[in-house]
């Protein structure tokens, strides 16, 4: 499952807010229920965070955190700045008055974060954090160990494929015969053929479910229901 954390922060005097943190954490939190409904069945969980904050770390307050990133070095081509701020002024009753953050793009000042930048930022954010997982993907180690009977064989050729759907550039590795049968027994493995990611054991026994094996190389463990080999489960 992806994780998302989001952190809001803002000045807080006795409950109330500026009108400009207001508005953005109303636009906020309209972006988290909108992908939450389109990533309702992509497994995407958000953690949301409002951190209220004291005039003096007023320097802080409308900042956007994704993953402990600030929004605005999610963007190309955005920067912050401040101006004066009336709400901010009347609730902390300085005579000086008092300036807020903005966020600007290009020749954009904003002072409420807006709906589109927000989105731009976490779907970068994802975005990223997709490219890591690609990344790590092609360093993983991903062996098909059996005794090279019909099924083990048949095995490796479906986790050939599920590799190529999920554009992973790995090799997959085929150990079979009598180091095969070692490996299963170093292993302590009670069934075969193995599917083994990382040099742990992902999958015990043969699944014809590409869909499921996907889901062992990601997650490096499957709950399906292990059949044995053809060979009767003697590879052992």
């Amino acid at each position: 499952m992806k994780k998302l954390s989001i952190e809001w922060k803002h000045f807080d005097k006795d409950g109330a807010t500026c009108k400009r943190c207001s508005q953005t954490g109303d636009n906020l939190n309209a972006v988290i229920k909108k992908l939450k409904d389109e990533y309702a069945l992509k497994e995407l969980e958000i953690e949301f965070q409002e951190t209220k904050l004291p005039d003096s770390r007023m320097a802080e307050s409308n900042q956007i955190l994704i993953d402990g990133i600030l929004l605005e070095n999610l963007i190309p081509n955005t920067t912050t700045g401040v101006n004066y701020c009336d709400s901010c002024s009347d609730l902390i009753d300085d005579p000086k008055g008092c300036n807020c953050r903005t966020v600007n793009q290009g020749k954009n000042v904003y002072e409420e974060i807006p709906t589109n930048l927000v989105k731009q930022a976490i779907m970068n954010r994802l975005s990223n954090i997709a490219d890591n997982n690609v990344n790590e993907r092609k360093k993983m180690n991903i062996q098909v160990i059996g005794s090279g009977c019909p099924t083990c064989k048949k095995l490796y050729e479906i986790t050939q494929k599920a590799v190529a759907e999920m554009n992973m550039v790995n090799n997959v590795e085929y150990i079979s015969g009598e180091s095969g049968i070692q490996k299963i027994i170093e292993l302590g493995a009670m069934s075969s053929p193995l599917l083994i990611v990382n040099g742990k054991i992902a999958m015990e026994g043969f699944n014809p479910d590409i869909e499921e094996i996907k889901q062992a190389i990601i997650s490096g463990t499957t709950k399906t229901e292990k059949v044995k080999c053809s060979c009767g489960g003697n590879c052992q």
